[in-house]
């Protein structure tokens, strides 16, 4: 079973998962994106979930 990071978060307390954008979690949060989130520099660097717009999403297995 896969485990994603996650941290504490001081100004929500609630643990956050790593893997997600931090625009996504201050969304999930109710933080706002001005928020001077503390975790900035953990979260992954791109949203690993959804397709970049203008680019092909990638080709299913088996098909």
């Amino acid at each position: 079973m896969f485990e994603p990071p996650m941290e504490r978060c001081p100004v929500c307390g609630d643990y956050v998962i790593l893997v997600q954008a931090q625009y996504e979690c201050a969304r999930r949060q109710q933080c706002g994106q001005d928020a001077g989130c503390p975790l900035q520099r953990a979260f992954a660097a791109t949203d690993f979930y959804r397709v970049p717009e203008g680019a092909a999403a990638p080709p299913r297995p088996g098909r």
